[in-house]
């Protein structure tokens, strides 16, 4: 059984052999239509995940077979719908799914037949199944994860996290290691795991329910890794071989290693996370909250460090607006950012060091010259409005290093934040006194 084959033996289900090196995801015969549905060109398919540029999924058309005058005739409308309007459907005719797209290449007067070449209007596509597909099992691919070390040292045992039924097993592949090295050296995207989502008690479950579950994973990841990490490429599989797939591609920045909470040398991080996570996203009252604030996480950790200030308080306004939903609007408005961001921390019943202190040295010498009120959260907001309301008085006084420090104070305040928000209680990577790999402490509510 293929379950067997692929679990154990870890093999990838596409050939993603090499960083940065496309690869084929589908082949399928598709129907090209306008919008009013009207079929212009018919074609064979190949959908190739590209990374060069920017990773994205391409459909590659051709037709090499002989047109009849009315679709040599059809050929002239294409052309003009690609200049006026360039947004097309297209159906599978394996599976019926549709999606849309937009012609980026054409050649449609080859002497050897037209072709094609179409990005997707969004990402995933559905290759195969629909919503109501049930399976047993799901396989996808992670790009660009942390290299984790399982155990004391052992690279390639399997992380599992086990949540409501569910378990998900994260493995290494037996080139992963190959793969970091040429990641290291060059950037770019490369395949670093394989995971396997499936229940604990072996039922089936639905496509719209693997959706659910991979778009929660995407943050999951993302949130852990420190940069965006979504799932790639999934397939789906019960007794019979594979029965569901979803077609996408990588959602983050070229290979870094971002710093973030997670120590990727302390796996059980992940599995001690990993029910609250889950039941904080399957929260109505705390997804959403949950949801944008990993995604101004996420910008702030990735975007220089003046704008990462902002969007660090973008997100912990966010949160309080969300958290505090029992307060009065109108109380909100009244009280200034700090204000609000204290009430989020309280009501999280965060236990925050309130006095700057030497993890930010810089900053604590720039505070005290300037005699201000001797706390950490007032700071990150003073040197934000600076920022955004520029103040001659702080032109000369400020510089690079107090910047890089409230940076990194206001992403660790966040960190913990989040965190505290899916009840979280065991070690984090401190990112202000980190100085090694495998250097972890306890969180703060729990020392």
């Amino acid at each position: 059984m293929e379950n067997t084959r692929y679990i154990e033996q870890n093999i990838p289900l596409f050939p993603f052999s090499e960083p940065n090196k496309s690869a084929i995801v589908g082949k399928d015969e598709i129907l090209i239509k306008d919008k009013n549905r009207n079929i212009l060109l018919s074609g064979n398919a190949e959908f190739h995940l590209d990374f060069l540029p920017t990773p994205q999924i391409h459909v590659y058309v051709t037709n090499k077979k002989e047109l009849s005058d009315s679709e040599k005739s059809g050929l002239h409308v294409l052309y003009d719908k690609i200049l006026f309007e360039n947004l097309f459907e297209m159906t599978s005719k394996k599976s019926g799914n549709q999606f849309e797209g937009f012609v980026i290449n054409s050649d449609l007067f080859d002497l050897s037949g037209p072709s094609l070449t179409f990005t997707p209007s969004s990402e995933p596509i559905v290759g195969l199944g629909d919503e109501d597909t049930q399976m047993q099992y799901v396989i996808f691919h992670l790009f660009n994860f942390r290299e984790i070390c399982v155990n004391k040292g052992r690279y390639y045992e399997a992380v599992h996290i086990e949540a409501d039924n569910w378990v998900i097993e994260i493995k290494s592949l037996a080139k992963s290691e190959s793969n970091f090295k040429k990641l290291k050296k060059e950037g770019g995207y490369g395949l670093t795991h394989i995971v396997c989502l499936q229940k604990i008690d072996s039922t089936f479950f639905s496509g719209k329910e693997t959706i659910e579950m991979l778009n929660m994973l995407q943050y999951f990841f993302s949130f852990a890794n420190g940069a965006w990490c979504n799932p790639i490429c999934a397939v789906g599989f019960n007794s019979t071989g594979r029965v569901w797939e979803l077609w996408s591609s990588p959602r983050g920045p070229s290979f870094s290693r971002s710093e973030s909470w997670f120590d990727e040398h302390h796996s059980e991080q992940l599995e001690n996370l990993f029910p609250g996570f889950m039941r904080c996203w399957f929260n109505d009252c705390k997804n959403e909250i949950l949801r944008k604030a990993i995604y101004w996480y996420l910008n702030a950790v990735h975007s220089n460090v003046d704008i990462g200030i902002v969007l660090t308080q973008a997100a912990f306004e966010g949160m309080s607006r969300g958290y505090n939903i029992n307060i009065l609007k109108k109380e909100q408005k009244r009280n200034d950012a700090e204000a609000n961001i204290r009430m989020l921390f309280s009501s999280l019943k965060l236990p925050f060091p309130t006095e700057i202190t030497e993890d930010t040295p810089e900053l604590k010498r720039i505070a005290e010259e300037l005699k201000w009120n001797n706390n950490t959260l007032g700071a990150i907001i003073l040197v934000r409005n600076s920022l955004v309301h520029p103040q001659k008085k702080y032109h000369e006084k400020f510089n690079s290093s107090m910047y890089y420090e409230t940076w990194k104070l206001g992403l660790w305040y966040l960190e913990l934040s989040l965190l505290k928000l899916c009840d979280y209680s065991g070690t984090y990577c401190n990112r202000l006194t980190a100085k090694w790999i495998g250097e972890v402490e306890k969180v703060p509510w729990e020392k």
